[in-house]
């Protein structure tokens, strides 16, 4: 930041305060547009002031700012093709973490991708792929589904699955499809309702009009399962069948699937008001 605009800056950070509503709305509008260079100078004015007012004017100032660079990342995310499934759950995650770092998570993933690739090689089968995935992400990290209730925002954040390695079926989901995405193996997210499955893809394999060889239950240990298993899932909850029920979905459904979630959880944790903005997140 140049001489002049630290200048301008120190004076828009002292005018929040001002009485005047018109006045306090131009300034926040200009620190808004400012964007994200402006947050730490925010940051330290909230630490050192005692006006209790000026501290709430600030923080939604900073709130709104994170806010539009998130939903500016979303937006990339998706317009890109949302190729890095890692990369939409990190910016997810940014909505409750905002100085979230990406290396830290990637590093982690890709720990785990290295010991996997380790161990893989092109005579093994699918199902013996899938066997060597669920051993290392099951057994050796002990990666299992969360005994905490569904509205638990954490369930949903993927800094915290990594660290405590328990999630939900999307987020344990997304990781295993994340590592297979590394590993160049065709696993790919199924949008099945009450649950969230993958599928190994197979475009040689003329059995399944879908090429689909078989799906993998993530929340059940990496579980094999066929055709017929989710059928009498979708018919035990009287859910009626729908095709893309069975065939991969992109991961931009992933991720929106996730967000839904997260609103959900916001909303049953008495905690609208981030619900509502969540919302924002996936609107172009």
């Amino acid at each position: 930041m140049t001489e002049h605009g630290y200048k301008e800056l120190e004076a828009l950070i002292s005018l929040l305060e001002d009485p005047d509503h018109l006045i306090f709305d131009t300034v926040s509008d200009r620190l808004i547009e400012l964007g994200e260079e402006v947050v730490a100078p925010l940051e330290k004015r909230w630490e050192i002031t005692l006006k209790p007012e000026l501290q709430v004017r600030i923080e939604n100032v900073i709130k709104t700012i994170q806010f539009n660079t998130l939903k500016r990342g979303m937006d990339s995310w998706k317009i890109g093709g949302g190729s890095d499934l890692l990369f939409g759950a990190y910016l997810v995650a940014r909505f409750h973490y905002p100085d979230l770092e990406f290396d830290f998570l990637n590093e982690k993933i890709e720990k785990i991708k290295k010991d996997i690739w380790l161990e893989l090689n092109n005579e093994l089968t699918a199902l013996e792929k899938v066997k060597v995935i669920n051993y290392f992400l099951y057994d050796i990290q002990k990666f299992d589904k969360s005994s905490k209730k569904a509205h638990t925002p954490q369930l949903y954040m993927v800094n915290h699955v990594i660290d405590t390695h328990k999630g939900g079926p999307v987020m344990l989901g997304l990781i295993y499809a994340e590592l297979a995405r590394r590993l160049n193996l065709p696993i790919y997210g199924v949008n099945l309702p009450r649950n969230f499955v993958l599928c190994y893809y197979d475009d040689d394999y003329h059995e399944d009009p879908n090429g689909i060889l078989f799906y993998i239950n993530p929340s059940d240990k990496g579980a094999v399962l066929g055709q017929k298993e989710l059928r009498h899932f979708l018919n035990h909850l009287k859910i009626e069948e729908r095709e893309n029920y069975f065939t991969p979905c992109s991961n931009v459904d992933i991720i929106e699937r996730l967000v839904i979630n997260l609103q959900y959880a916001y909303e049953k944790s008495g905690q609208s008001e981030k619900a509502q903005s969540l919302k924002q997140l996936l609107r172009s």
